[in-house]
């Protein structure tokens, strides 16, 4: 999957032109998603393990894991993209706006948060009912998922806001 990745943001390095200074974005983004995906998995899967959260059923306590994960990746993905456009400034290359900045990290947290918290929590429910030990299944697969997610929703982003024209 990190292979998969990497060739995927490389075949985008034309579309990545459009946005000048958002690759320094990249590594803070995904490492960012690759920590919440992975604590949010294993927050699942020892609540799967202790009982407050249900394999069969939503229960309260794995719909505040999912909201508590997105709001995560949404105002940190606002902090990166603060610092991310500073870092831009201060090397002084060619740089997108500080709010095309916010907007495209957000927009990429957002969608990347949604996706992937849902998808991590599929699957230590799935790995759990399948007597499989979620934190041996659920971390090493949200963090490969989550790279390639993130990239396309980054993307997604910046084509979306720059499109906008803003």
């Amino acid at each position: 999957m990190e292979l998969a990745t990497g060739g995927f943001l490389d075949g985008i390095m034309d579309e990545a032109a459009i946005a000048p200074g958002l690759l320094i974005l990249v590594p803070g983004i995904l490492g960012m998603r690759g920590n919440i995906s992975s604590a949010l998995g294993a927050r699942l899967s020892s609540g799967l393990h202790l009982g407050y959260i249900s394999s069969t059923h939503m229960t309260k306590g794995l719909k505040k894991n999912i909201e508590i994960s997105i709001f995560l990746s949404v105002f940190i993905a606002f902090v990166l993209s603060v610092l991310a456009w500073g870092a831009c400034i201060y090397i002084g290359g060619p740089c997108i706006s500080l709010v095309n900045f916010i907007l495209i990290s957000i927009t990429t947290g957002l969608l990347s948060g949604v996706i992937l918290s849902l998808t991590t929590s599929g699957i230590a429910v799935l790995s759990y009912r399948k007597g499989l030990d979620p934190d041996n299944v659920t971390l090493p697969a949200a963090a490969s998922i989550g790279d390639i997610i993130t990239i396309i929703c980054l993307l997604l982003s910046v084509k979306f806001i720059i499109g906008l024209g803003l």
